[in-house]
C-alpha cells in the first residue's frame, strides 16, 4: 500500500475548512523536533503542510530525500526538503550531501538550507538578520534563541513564541540576510532559506484569504 493514500483521502472534512483543491506542501527535514512543531503552528486557508514523519538515527540528507521519495504529488502541490548545514558541509560529509541535492533537484523537489540550524529561522522571527551573522553553530544558536525568548526547548516549542505577524517579518531578515550570503549549496556566513517554502506556501493562498499579518508578503 502507498505510504501516501491516507494523506491523498481529499476531500477533507468540510467542517474543517478545507477544500479539495486545496494546495499541499510536503515537507521533509533533517531536524526531528523543531520543524514539525513550527509548521504545525501554521493554520492556513487554502493550503495543506505535511511534515514527514522524521528517523532521528537517519538524518542524513540521502535520508531526508529517500523519506520525501516515497510520496506522489498532484500536479499543484510540492516537496520540500528543510535541511540544517552544520554538520553536512564538513568535508567527509559534503559529497554525499551534495549528492543528495542534486537528486532531489533533478526529481522536482525543492530545498531550503539553513547555515546553521533551523533554529536561526526561529531566531529571524524576533531579531534582526544583523544579530545572527556571528553565531559559530548550532549550539550558539540554541543559547542566542534561548536569550531572546528566555527559554527554549526544540522538543516543546510554543506557539506564542512565533506570532503570524513575526512571521512576516522573519520572511523579510531571512531574505535580506540571505542575498548577502554567497556560496550556493555551501553557504559562507549564516543564512536560512525557509522563507522560500514559507513565500511559496503564501503565494499558493489568495491574498484576500490570507491572515491580515500575511497579506503584505510578496
Amino acid at each position: 500500500m502507498s505510504l501516501f493514500a491516507p494523506l491523498k483521502a481529499r476531500p477533507l472534512a468540510r467542517g474543517e475548512g478545507t477544500q479539495r483543491d486545496d494546495r499541499l506542501f510536503l515537507v521533509a527535514c533533517d531536524d526531528t523536533y523543531a520543524p514539525k512543531q513550527y509548521f504545525s503552528f501554521l493554520r492556513l486557508s487554502r493550503v495543506q503542510i505535511h511534515v514527514v514523519a522524521t528517523d532521528d538515527t537517519k538524518s542524513a540528507a540521502v535520508y531526508v530525500l529517500e523519506r520525501l521519495k516515497q510520496f506522489s504529488i498532484e500536479e499543484d502541490d510540492e516537496r520540500w526538503m528543510v535541511l540544517d548545514t552544520d554538520h553536512c558541509i564538513e568535508p567527509n560529509h559534503y559529497p554525499g550531501f551534495i549528492k543528495a541535492l542534486v537528486e532531489a533537484r533533478q526529481a522536482g523537489i525543492k530545498i531550503a538550507l539553513s547555515r546553521p540550524c533551523f533554529e536561526l529561522w526561529l531566531l529571524l522571527h524576533h531579531v534582526d538578520e544583523s544579530a545572527v551573522t556571528d553565531l559559530r553553530n548550532a549550539a550558539e544558536t540554541e543559547s542566542r534563541l534561548r536569550e531572546v525568548l528566555g527559554e527554549y526547548n526544540k522538543c516543546n516549542l510554543k506557539p506564542e513564541h512565533y506570532p503570524l505577524a513575526s512571521i512576516a517579518s522573519a520572511i523579510a531578515r531571512a531574505e535580506r540576510l540571505d542575498a548577502a550570503v554567497p556560496g550556493g549549496d555551501r553557504p559562507e556566513g549564516n543564512t536560512t532559506r525557509v522563507y522560500q517554502l514559507l513565500k511559496a506556501i503564501l503565494a499558493s493562498i489568495p491574498v484576500a484569504q490570507r491572515p491580515d499579518e500575511l497579506r503584505l508578503v510578496a
